[in-house]
């Protein structure tokens, strides 16, 4: 059993490197749950990305009957897949009813503020090459992802440090960002944090 300054030295969960005191734990826990709807946000988008990027290289050869048509600017474009469904909008991938090209297009429900100022649907990309469509929007995608994961890091540095400033708020806030960073698939910023956690370490070791 690991102890660190009399207490107990407790791994924290999904994978992190870290290893909290149970006072340092329940800094962790308090300044993630208040990210934590956002954080299943970007988990679940994640996983839609990762199931359409693997998918939609199939539909060229299978091209059919649309699931819907979706007219912007007077094009009635045929919906083949959809590629996220968020809880006030989706994103669909969809085909010219007449050139041989394609459109990621986004739908916003009626009565959304965004539709009744801009409209339903906005066409976000178009390219005659499926899989550099998908790839690009893809890439879009994990961009945004990042930029949110961040902002959730952000939130939780507040949190860590002005209500548990004596828990290790550095420490916390290194772990809750690699969980974030992960899940965002910024790996960049991963191997930021456990170069930051594995420096600090050494630090505490040259201590005499």
């Amino acid at each position: 059993m690991l102890k660190r300054k009399g207490q107990i030295v407790e791994s924290v969960a999904s994978g992190s490197p870290a290893r909290f005191t149970h006072g340092e734990r329940e800094a962790y826990t308090a300044a993630f749950k208040t990210i934590q709807p956002e954080f299943d946000e970007i988990r679940q988008i994640q996983r839609e990305v990762r199931s359409f990027q693997q998918t939609t290289w199939k539909l060229r050869e299978g091209l059919s009957d649309a699931i819907a048509i979706v007219t912007v600017e007077g094009i009635e474009w045929h919906a083949q897949a959809p590629l996220l469904r968020l809880p006030k909008c989706a994103v669909f991938l969809c085909r010219h009813p007449a050139e041989n090209e394609f459109a990621i297009i986004h739908l916003f429900p009626a009565e959304s503020a965004y539709a009744k100022a801009n409209g339903q649907d906005q066409v976000l990309l178009r390219n005659s090459n499926l899989r550099q469509l998908v790839g690009e929007y893809a890439a879009c995608v994990q961009h945004t992802l990042r930029f949110m994961a961040s902002n959730l890091v952000a939130r939780a540095q507040r949190v860590a440090w002005e209500q548990f400033p004596e828990q290790s708020p550095g420490k916390v806030v290194r772990a809750i960002s690699w969980r974030c960073y992960q899940v965002a698939g910024n790996r960049e910023s991963v191997m930021d944090a456990e170069r930051a956690g594995h420096t600090a370490r050494q630090a505490r070791g040259m201590r005499v």
